[in-house]
């Protein structure tokens, strides 16, 4: 080969997400660490003719002669790390960024755009996400030997010293986590996200009726927010752009599958019974924000909790009450088709809410009548299950995917419980607030305190001094319901004072966006915030 001459090759660009954070709290196993992180990186690479052109530390940097052996190659990487059982027990996650494109190879190394572009692409991703480039995905459409591979469009988005923006796509990899934080980029021009290789979806109605009762922004004016309804709120502006019409006392939402999920009557206020209601009106509402209508669930489903499934599908904990005969269970509910694909019998629980995560490949339930104090791992695939029993009661659930921990709200106690279920090691955390529910925004988690106008954010990972937020409210009797991460900022709903709150993570400063009647649920993503709103109380 000439000492200078231009290539076309797929780039791969990969790094370990926290590895200065794994090397301060692991120094002893670290060196295990990263020798096995090269070794099952190369063998992978060469296995799908992979060259490695560089490696820095916990990087790589490797060109592929094509894009289909690149794309296997990684996923084939992350299968690798996911299951190997690390030193110390620790859970180590690796991004990828892949480009397609002319460079020049000057004495074994590639120079040109296109290796930049595909080192940005990285850069902007999460642990375990594989991010690719338009070129590569474009060249692999109409391959059809990439099983268990699909591609989701996560939009346009500005990289770092690209002159233009770049839509970016991530490789979906089955029976791996496909849930990951919003880029590390300035908001996307266009955040829909589709899958790349679907095409159009017929959408099938299974039971429930679909109301097209909707308000949505024309012109200048801002739809009216209505009682019992869904409001999406514009992040930038932090007014109303949509209020869609749904049952009674809407509370937990949910986004999964492009659609917005919604259940009734879960949370209680002050003076709510404690006990599972009689009305049959504990029900779950699927929300199109693209058609603005809602569609009722039916199929005897009676929910006190929540959780998106990975797939974009939405997981249902339902609690029934005494003498009807019913278990409680989980159920996977088909986002499209709104078909019932996996149902599962977990230990029996009265109360009306139950804290839903999922996380690890598994699902996570909290409580139960006989051991209010444990968290149920399940195995969505089958329904097999294990019970871990905690110190403290167990109630809102929230996963952090970057270290593989689940945090537990100890309502009573005041306080958390951090749980690694690889190693079963439990750490508490007294938190000045009744912790209701909670959210993990990169590093730090965020609670609510059910009974003051505050959240609480604290560390997800090593020692942790818990802060408080206060939220300067008009109606000092009220707390704080609900938390969401999403669009760079934190989201608090605070009910008896009809506000929504945002909060800048950087500096704390909370923003008032007072909505009318009780803003009580509140989900946020890379491009929308929806609240829950229910009549004033």
């Amino acid at each position: 080969m000439a000492s200078e001459a231009s290539t076309t090759a797929t780039f791969l660009f990969t790094d370990v997400e926290g590895s200065t954070r794994l090397l301060k709290t692991h120094p002893a196993e670290y060196a295990t660490i990263l020798a096995d992180h090269h070794r099952i990186l190369r063998e992978h690479f060469a296995a799908y003719g992979g060259r490695e052109v560089d490696n820095q530390g916990d990087s790589f940097f490797v060109a592929f002669p094509r894009a289909r052996d690149a794309v296997l190659a990684a996923a084939a990487c992350q299968r690798a790390l996911a299951e190997h059982r690390w030193s110390g027990g620790v859970t180590v996650r690796v991004r990828m960024g892949i480009h397609t494109g002319e460079a020049k190879l000057s004495s074994d190394r590639y120079i040109g755009l296109s290796v930049h572009r595909a080192a940005r692409i990285g850069a902007v991703g999460h642990g375990g996400q594989v991010l690719v480039s338009p070129t590569t995905a474009g060249l692999l459409e109409d391959e059809e030997d990439l099983p268990g591979l699909t591609f989701s469009d996560l939009g346009t988005h500005w990289l770092k010293d690209i002159g233009r923006p770049v839509r970016l796509y991530q490789l979906d990899i089955d029976g791996l986590s496909t849930a990951f934080p919003p880029l590390n980029t300035a908001e996307p021009l266009r955040g829909d996200r589709r899958k790349a290789t679907l095409g159009a979806v017929a959408l099938l109605i299974a039971g429930g009726v679909a109301a097209a009762v909707f308000l949505t922004q024309r012109g200048d004016a801002s739809p009216r927010v209505l009682p019992n309804s869904v409001v999406r709120i514009n992040a930038k502006t932090l007014q109303p752009t949509q209020v869609v019409s749904v049952g009674d006392a809407p509370d937990l939402v949910v986004a999964s599958g492009g659609y917005v999920w919604v259940t009734h009557y879960v949370l209680r206020g002050a003076g709510g019974s404690s006990g599972l209601r009689n009305a049959g009106d504990r029900t779950l509402t699927r929300v199109d924000p693209s058609k603005g209508t809602a569609t009722v669930v039916g199929g005897g489903l009676a929910p006190c909790g929540i959780a998106p499934d990975p797939s974009g599908d939405v997981w249902v904990a339902n609690c029934f009450e005494s003498g009807t005969g019913q278990r409680s269970n989980v159920v996977r509910v088909d986002a499209a088709t709104l078909a019932f694909k996996a149902t599962w019998s977990v230990p029996r629980s009265v109360e009306y809410y139950r804290g839903l995560a999922y996380g690890g490949g598994s699902l996570w339930l909290s409580g139960g009548t006989d051991n209010p104090s444990s968290v149920t791992e399940i195995d969505p695939r089958t329904g097999a299950q294990r019970t871990i029993r905690l110190a403290r009661s167990a109630g809102a659930l929230t996963w952090s995917e970057g270290y593989g921990d689940l945090w537990i709200s100890n309502f009573e106690e005041r306080s958390l419980t951090r749980l690694h279920p690889v190693t079963g090691e439990t750490q508490i955390v007294e938190v000045p607030a009744s912790p209701g529910l909670s959210v993990l925004d990169r590093d730090t988690i965020w609670c609510s305190d059910w009974f003051l106008p505050k959240v609480v954010r604290l560390a997800a990972v090593g020692s942790t001094t818990p802060r408080s937020i206060p939220l300067p409210v008009r109606n000092a009797a009220t707390g704080a319901w609900n938390v969401a991460a999403g669009v760079g900022f934190i989201w608090a709903t605070t009910p008896g004072d009809g506000a929504l709150w945002r909060i800048d993570p950087q500096t704390s400063h909370a923003t008032r966006i007072p909505l009318g009647y009780s803003p009580s649920g509140v989900t946020a993503n890379a491009d929308d915030v929806w609240v829950t709103i229910r009549p004033a109380s």
